[in-house]
């Protein structure tokens, strides 16, 4: 039998050991997507709180402009002034994954498409109704 204990107090974030920080933070869902972006880290969960790191992070959410989820922590995430990575409408895959396996060139298409303050709720607002 394998037991392993979960430390409560620590933060679910994948790869944070790794990250250089004075350059820009990817954070993606899933800790695989991660792999895929230079300097990325993943939330292991969706409740973690990055507020306590100096980084500059960029949001790179899931692409999934119907998941009111997603749509809504993309909101959210813009609200506090952050960074966000909205894809646009000719990506019809779902994560970054699928977008790596259908021969996207992932880096280019994710520095292409970070926005932030009122552009970051424009790009939203037309993304989310695709």
């Amino acid at each position: 039998y394998i037991t392993i204990m979960l430390d409560e107090s620590k933060p679910k974030i994948y790869g944070l050991e790794n990250v250089k920080s004075q350059e820009e933070v990817y954070v993606t869902e899933g800790p695989f997507d991660s792999h895929f972006i230079d300097n990325a880290i993943a939330m292991c969960g969706s409740d973690v709180d990055l507020s306590s790191y100096n980084y500059q992070f960029v949001f790179v959410y899931d692409n999934e402009p119907r998941n009111r989820e997603i749509v809504t922590r993309i909101e959210t995430t813009i609200k506090k002034g952050n960074k966000v990575v909205i894809f646009p409408s000719n990506i019809h895959e779902k994560d970054i994954n699928d977008m790596v396996l259908a021969g996207h060139d992932v880096k280019l298409m994710i520095e292409s498409n970070v926005y932030q303050g009122l552009e970051a709720k424009l790009k939203l607002n037309i993304w989310k109704k695709v």
